[in-house]
């Protein structure tokens, strides 16, 4: 392939050379960090390296999720929530096929979102077990049934409609595929632009004072 001819300024052949001391590029650092979250999401135990990494990312770095499961321990996923909401890194999350239950709250803690053709999801109430004297298990229950609307209402509400989110804690699923998936992202992209603009504003603010 023929290499075209390099354009000269004249403008530029008239200015002092650059001192040798002063011809530094400066490249910022990119870290990408990849993990995939496949099958089964299981105690947190097994992810303290990934937590480590992810907190210990800095804001030019990139984490990128490829997630592919049908769901698992709740209580992990509410920790990944935390690990991902303390992160300084830009999160990518990346849907290759099943995206249900549990994996769905540390999807939908990405800023930038991928979908593949055919995928599916999910969403639906905790399960759980109880065992224990009557009054216990009638406390515990009261208790889980408080605790869980709580978390759904905060995970989903920029998500799914608030008539979806009442159906759920009475106990029915809500599937939809890839396409209806990406229409309800746009949206909650949206959401997050003006939260972004709005802290961006209150930085401002504060450094005028």
């Amino acid at each position: 392939m023929k290499k075209a001819n390099k354009q000269i300024d004249l403008m530029d052949l008239l200015k002092p050379p650059v001192a040798q001391g002063n011809r530094i590029i400066s490249k910022q650092c990119v870290n990408i960090h990849e993990f995939y979250l496949s099958g089964d999401i299981e105690s947190s135990e097994d992810y303290i390296d990934w937590f480590d990494t992810i907190r210990s990312a800095g804001e030019n770095d990139v984490l990128k999720f490829y997630i592919n499961s049908s769901g698992g321990d709740l209580f992990t996923a509410i920790q990944f929530m935390r690990v991902l909401s303390d992160t300084a890194a830009n999160i990518v999350v990346s849907v290759e096929g099943a995206c249900m239950s549990a994996a769905t709250l540390i999807f939908l803690h990405g800023h930038q979102f991928e979908v593949s053709p055919h995928s599916m999801f999910m969403f639906h109430n905790y399960s759980s077990g109880v065992v224990g004297k009557g009054g216990e298990m009638y406390d515990r229950l009261s208790h889980e049934k408080d605790w869980s609307e709580k978390l759904l209402r905060e995970v989903y509400s920029d998500f799914l409609t608030e008539k979806e989110i009442t159906s759920i804690l009475d106990n029915k699923d809500i599937w939809m595929d890839g396409d209806e998936c990406i229409k309800r992202l746009k949206k909650k992209v949206k959401v997050l632009e003006r939260q972004m603009k709005k802290a961006e504003k209150a930085v401002d603010i504060d450094e005028e004072v």
